[in-house]
């Protein structure tokens, strides 16, 4: 165990109304009302918070095909209420701004699985990823800009978190949202229509192949979305290909 690390109180995490659940873990939504960033209108359910000070946002995806479950630690302060586990993550909370180090360990025994630095600005919010296999330590810090979608809709991303999957595309509906992303690469979030009971694919680009799914999705007027595929081709033991989805924000 590193010996910056103790086992502390929970980090104080933000809290904001307005709970939505998609797979295992709840979704904070409003959390762009937290910070005001490039925002007309906010869910009226959210809280607010002075932007003066000195915080970021942070959310974190635990996609490491080989990770155990794990607890997130911020510097020596404990984020998760709960083991982390693989391609499932933790909703956004608020952290100081300025270089943190972040760290994944084994839960119950703070064995270390893997340590970085990141340097969290004011008023900024960001997702870090963990995609590669433990002895691998890759993570990737990206910039959220979350914004009201147009015209009443909805947007989302895609990100490729596999470390040996080809460039993909996500599908909806049959059509190309999204194409042509590279392992670690995220796009920028994109305009998609309102709709109930969607499935979303995350296919090879340019064909149909299909290498991860999320069923019966529903999208929501003004929600702003991330969708991932994680995992390894050919992987397992649980460690195939597969996606998941979350709701970064909710604006109406």
């Amino acid at each position: 165990m590193n010996t910056n690390y103790t086992i502390v109180m929970n980090l104080n995490i933000t809290k904001i109304k307005g709970i939505h659940q998609f797979g295992k873990v709840p979704l904070l939504t409003g959390i762009a009302c937290l910070l005001a960033i490039s925002i007309s209108s906010c869910t009226k359910s959210s809280n607010t918070t002075n932007t003066n000070l000195p915080y970021g946002i942070l959310s974190v995806v635990y996609a490491a095909p080989d990770g155990p479950a794990a607890d997130f630690y911020i510097n020596n302060s404990l984020v998760n209420t709960s083991a982390l586990t693989y391609g499932n993550y933790i909703p956004y909370f608020r952290l100081t701004t300025g270089t943190n180090k972040a760290g994944f360990f084994d839960t119950g025994s703070l064995t270390t699985i893997a340590i970085d630095s990141i340097n969290i600005k004011v008023n900024q919010v960001y997702t870090l990823f963990f995609p590669n296999l433990v002895a691998k330590r890759d993570f990737l810090l990206t910039t959220d800009t979350l914004v009201a979608p147009p015209n009443g809709g909805a947007s989302i991303r895609l990100a490729n978190m596999s470390p040996n999957a080809p460039n993909v595309d996500l599908m909806i509906g049959g059509k190309v949202i999204v194409s042509n992303k590279s392992y670690k690469q995220v796009s920028s979030f994109t305009a998609i229509p309102v709709s109930g009971n969607d499935t979303l694919k995350i296919v090879q680009t340019g064909t149909s192949n299909v290498l991860g799914v999320v069923n019966a999705v529903t999208v929501q007027s003004e929600g702003v979305y991330t969708v991932w595929l994680y995992g390894l081709v050919n992987g397992t033991n649980g460690q195939g290909l597969n996606a998941n989805l979350m709701q970064n924000a909710l604006f109406n």
